[in-house]
């Protein structure tokens, strides 16, 4: 017979478990979500199978929303200071300007409107270029031989030339050459380079931007070119509508400080992105991106280095323009890694392979 004692020793007990079955359920729901929110590495306790959890264990990537944006951790913090450089001047703006501009007895709604327009395209394409991905490539996919332990073979340290398609240019015919990426270990598809700072193979590889802190590649050049050329026309109607405030305090001007203020700001913000649209439309009638000019230039420095045609080159189409049709406006094509997807378990895309190493030893977490 259970007695009285017993009987409330086994319900303190069973309470006792169904507390800490809640504080487990609890603190894995809650930590389920903040990788959701954030995910800087991977875990193991709470990994499902999503790309977006496995991928930071192998690239510099960290994800946010479900893997739903995405940056470089721990590199520059360049990215913010330009992000607050596109919003601080529509701030300013909407508290000191609009108002005023939009009551003059002249009306000037319009610039109004196309500044506002432009400033949100800005921002649209600012958070597209920063966040997005730019055509990184899934790793471990030509390996070595088992037998060999997965070492690379010597061969795949060469360079292959295949024949170009369509462009000959005298008795020499243009090739497109191919490499092996030791890090990813794959056969990288033409134009497609490493980036050092995500640790990632990109699609049509331009460059890696510190000013928005990703590689600019195949699926996000569009993003990048749209965001200089919405920030320079954002800039343009900023001094419009400023200067038009201005003339009409122009016996007053210390009434008007932050006016003035945004006048000059727009005047120095308009520089730098014009002089970069300038060079990506001069490479892109050329079709060249960054790193073949810079290869081919034997320079690190595009600023003061003459910009010129690639003899022999395979993607030339002719024609200035062509080619800078072809090259901007390049389908983006389909994410190769998509982060939302699930994975099966041990996918070695999401490992980190050594230099001298058998799958058969590795531990992963997986």
């Amino acid at each position: 017979m259970v007695t009285v004692s017993s009987r409330r020793h086994w319900n303190k007990a069973s309470s006792q478990n169904d507390d800490v079955d809640f504080d487990k359920a609890q603190s894995s729901w809650l930590k389920t979500f903040y990788r959701w929110l954030i995910t800087i590495d991977g875990d193991p306790e709470v990994n499902k199978g999503r790309v977006y959890q496995s991928l930071p264990n192998v690239t510099n990537y960290m994800f946010f929303l479900g893997g739903r944006f995405r940056t470089v951790r721990c590199r520059s913090n360049l990215a913010i200071f330009t992000g607050f450089t596109v919003v601080a001047p529509m701030v300013l703006f909407s508290i000191f300007e609009t108002g005023r501009i939009w009551h003059s007895r002249d009306g000037y709604k319009l610039l109004v409107i196309f500044f506002y327009y432009f400033w949100a395209m800005c921002l649209s394409f600012f958070v597209r270029t920063a966040t997005s991905d730019p055509g990184i490539l899934p790793r471990n996919i030509h390996l070595g031989q088992l037998k060999r332990n997965f070492q690379i073979p010597q061969e795949y340290y060469s360079t292959i030339s295949l024949p170009a398609p369509q462009t000959i240019r005298g008795d020499i015919q243009a090739k497109i050459e191919l490499k092996y990426c030791t890090s990813c270990r794959i056969w990288r598809p033409p134009r497609a380079s490493h980036c050092s700072t995500c640790e990632a193979c990109i699609l049509t590889h331009d460059h890696h931007c510190i000013w928005v802190n990703n590689c600019i590649g195949q699926r996000n050049y569009r993003y990048f070119i749209l965001f200089l050329a919405s920030a320079i026309l954002s800039s343009i109607f900023l001094i419009a509508n400023c200067s038009i405030h201005i003339y009409h305090h122009r016996n007053l001007p210390s009434k008007v400080p932050v006016t003035i203020l945004l006048l000059i700001y727009g005047g120095l913000a308009i520089i730098y992105p014009m002089l970069l649209l300038i060079y990506h439309i001069l490479m892109t009638g050329r079709q060249q991106t960054t790193r073949e000019f810079l290869r081919e230039a034997n320079s690190k420095n595009p600023i003061f280095t003459k910009i010129h045609s690639i003899e022999h080159n395979p993607f030339d189409r002719g024609n200035f323009t062509a080619n800078m049709l072809s090259l901007i406006l390049q389908p983006r094509g389909i994410s190769t890694i998509c982060p939302q997807e699930r994975h099966g378990d041990r996918d070695w895309r999401f490992v980190s392979v050594a230099d001298f190493h058998s799958f058969e030893k590795m531990e992963t977490p997986l």
